[in-house]
């Protein structure tokens, strides 16, 4: 049985307040994640705790990541049904958490 949105009943992720509330949560995430890059750059790259410093800001940037995929996944299925806009956005962080990623294992944020 569907709704009127052409969703499963049941299904959580496709529902307008799931994705919108999981872009704030990544956008939230992208802010923290913004506030912690010291600890992997030159002053937090070059102290005993490196690995646990890096490891740390690792683990922010793929909840970061995880958000904003759900993200997308969720406002692309609601776009599916209802024929709403592209999540740019989602689409946007998405990018730039793999492109961060990509520059923490190249150790450039500890140039």
């Amino acid at each position: 049985m569907e709704n009127e949105d052409h969703q499963p009943a049941g299904s959580l992720l496709y529902r307008p307040l799931t994705g919108t509330i999981l872009a704030v949560s990544s956008g939230l995430s992208f802010f923290f994640l913004c506030m912690i890059l010291p600890l992997v750059g030159p002053a937090g790259s070059k102290v005993d705790h490196a690995a646990q410093n890096k490891a740390f800001f690792l683990g922010v940037l793929l909840i970061t990541f995880l958000l904003a995929a759900l993200s997308a996944i969720s406002k692309l299925g609601r776009q599916k049904g209802t024929g709403g806009p592209l999540p740019r956005y989602s689409f946007g962080l998405c990018g730039v958490c793999i492109l961060t990623l990509f520059i923490l294992l190249m150790n450039g944020f500890a140039i």
